[in-house]
C-alpha cells in the first residue's frame, strides 16, 4: 500500500482500521496509520511525525482532520489540516477548508472550501489556536447529520 511507504521511523505494523460496516462516533487520535473504509464522526488528530491518515472510497470523516500526511479518496465534511502533505484522489469529496504544506489533487477530486499552503509551524500554530473551535465545529457538524437523519 502506497501510504505505509509514507510513514518513516515507525512500524508499519502499526494500522488502526475502521471497517467498512463500523461506525465510530467520538474524537480519535492516532499514531502510525489509520484506515477510515467506515464512518467515523469527531475530530480525528495525530501528531506523531510521518503518520498517515487515509479515507478510504466508501469511507466518511465528518470532523475536522489534523494529522501530518492525509490521503482522501472517499467523502470529507470538515477542514483537514495536514503539516506535511494532503493527496485528493480521483473520487476525494471534501467539505470544508484545506491547510497544508504540500497538497495533491487528482483530475476528478472536488473540494468546496478554501485551499491554504502554510508552513508546517503555521499549520501547527493554526491547530493549537483552534482546537477548542475544531471540537464545537465538529460537534456542530455531528449534530445536525443527526438531526438530518433524524428527518429522513
Amino acid at each position: 500500500m502506497k501510504m505505509l511507504d509514507r510513514v518513516k521511523g515507525q512500524d508499519s505494523d502499526q494500522v488502526s482500521l475502521i471497517a467498512e460496516n463500523c461506525q465510530f462516533q467520538g474524537e480519535v487520535t492516532f499514531s502510525a496509520q489509520l484506515i477510515v473504509n467506515g464512518r467515523l464522526s469527531g475530530l480525528v488528530s495525530a501528531e506523531a511525525k510521518g503518520s498517515c491518515l487515509t479515507v478510504g472510497v466508501r469511507g466518511e470523516v465528518v470532523g475536522n482532520i489534523q494529522a501530518p500526511n492525509i490521503t482522501i479518496s472517499g467523502l470529507v465534511k470538515g477542514d483537514v489540516y495536514a503539516t506535511e502533505h494532503i493527496e485528493l484522489t480521483e473520487t476525494a469529496r471534501v467539505s470544508g477548508n484545506l491547510f497544508y504544506h504540500s497538497l495533491q489533487m487528482a483530475r476528478g477530486s472536488r473540494c468546496t472550501g478554501s485551499r491554504r499552503q502554510l508552513q508546517p509551524l503555521e499549520i501547527k500554530t493554526l491547530i493549537a489556536e483552534g482546537a477548542q473551535v475544531s471540537r464545537s465545529t465538529s460537534a456542530g457538524r455531528l449534530q445536525s447529520v443527526n438531526e438530518k437523519q433524524g428527518k429522513d
